[in-house]
């Protein structure tokens, strides 16, 4: 064999490593209310899960979306519509969650928002159930799970009025001595009078009895430097509504006047009068019964607010008012010579 030949190279074709793309994870925590032990559920909720993600070498963390809020609609949650904001922008792979009920408990809104987040080929990860969105049986899965959220959720609600209803049997219970502007709570006397916030809620009766109207009222307090219930500067009008229409600075308590609709719905009806629940001569008053009954009247007739046949509040017809017929003539009449 030539000389030439047997020096000639042997070459081995090593082929092009593929490119390994990480998936970008982003964090979805909820809790349902700011009480200090779920905080601090959301904070521990947080660390664990974010460590979860950073530790796994296929995962990109890009963020966490938090909300406070109940499960029950998605659109009232600002946290998790910015994290169908991104995954519509393609910022997103994956969203990694603790379970189901933290996603939602309303199984309709559940299901639309997943299969739209399949279109987009975002995965969803359960980290309770171990489920993936995007595996074969993923949405069976999660459809069986959501429907189990649910029905424990509407079992839990019912229970808690179940409950309620029970305790305001009892004239003492503590139902009836939630506090109000013009009271403490004390846990052995029940409420007691906050003498500060006493003479502003008398102040408010009387200024709405001498004419004043609720804005003007509002600007007072203001100018007074008063603070809210809140602790804030500014009074919102409803604030001083609630004030001027609470049977409470009566001495009566009252429980049941709206009950929460039908899961999944948030709103509250008002409750037969016959079903509501009254404890007299509870606590100390701050106004009169027959100084309140006086500033019922007023603002009925003040108001262009009714209640309608079915308890829901509609506003009066101005149709025929005499503002409108007053401006109609003053148009319509000639001035005299």
């Amino acid at each position: 064999m030539p000389d030439d030949e047997k020096r000639k190279p042997i070459i081995h074709v090593i082929p092009a490593r593929r490119h390994f793309k990480r998936l970008r994870v982003a964090l979805y925590c909820r809790v349902s209310t700011h009480m200090e032990r779920q905080l601090q559920s959301l904070s521990a909720q947080m660390d664990f899960e974010k460590e979860d993600i950073q530790e796994n070498p296929a995962w990109e963390y890009v963020g966490t979306y938090t909300d406070i809020k109940s499960g029950r609609t998605i659109s009232s949650r600002p946290g998790f519509q910015s994290l169908l904001a991104d995954c519509e922008a393609g910022k997103i792979d994956m969203i990694y969650t603790k379970s189901i009920s933290r996603f939602g408990r309303n199984c309709v809104d559940f299901l639309v928002t997943l299969r739209r987040l399949k279109e987009l080929k975002v995965d969803v990860f359960f980290y309770n159930e171990r489920i993936h969105l995007l595996s074969q049986a993923g949405e069976l899965l999660l459809t069986l799970h959501a429907g189990i959220a649910q029905a424990e959720s509407e079992n839990k609600s019912e229970n808690i009025k179940w409950g309620l209803r029970r305790s305001t049997m009892d004239p003492d219970a503590p139902a009836f001595s939630r506090r109000c502007y013009g009271y403490d709570r004390n846990e052995e006397e029940g409420l007691i009078l906050n003498i500060a916030e006493a003479r502003i809620v008398l102040k408010i009766f009387d200024w709405y009895e001498q004419g004043w109207s609720i804005v003007k009222i509002k600007k007072e307090l203001e100018a007074l430097k008063v603070p809210t219930p809140t602790g804030k500067k500014k009074w919102p009008v409803k604030t001083i509504e609630n004030i001027l229409t609470n049977e409470k600075y009566t001495g009566t308590s009252v429980y049941g006047e709206t009950e929460s609709a039908d899961f999944p719905s948030t709103k509250r009806t008002v409750r037969d009068p016959f079903e509501v629940h009254r404890s007299r001569n509870h606590h100390i008053p701050i106004i009169h019964e027959r100084q309140f009954k006086r500033v019922q009247k007023l603002k009925a007739k003040r108001s262009n607010i009714e209640i309608d046949e079915h308890g829901n509040k509609v506003r009066k017809s101005t149709h025929y008012s005499s503002k409108k017929v007053v401006k109609k003539v003053n148009k319509t009449t000639k001035p005299q010579n």
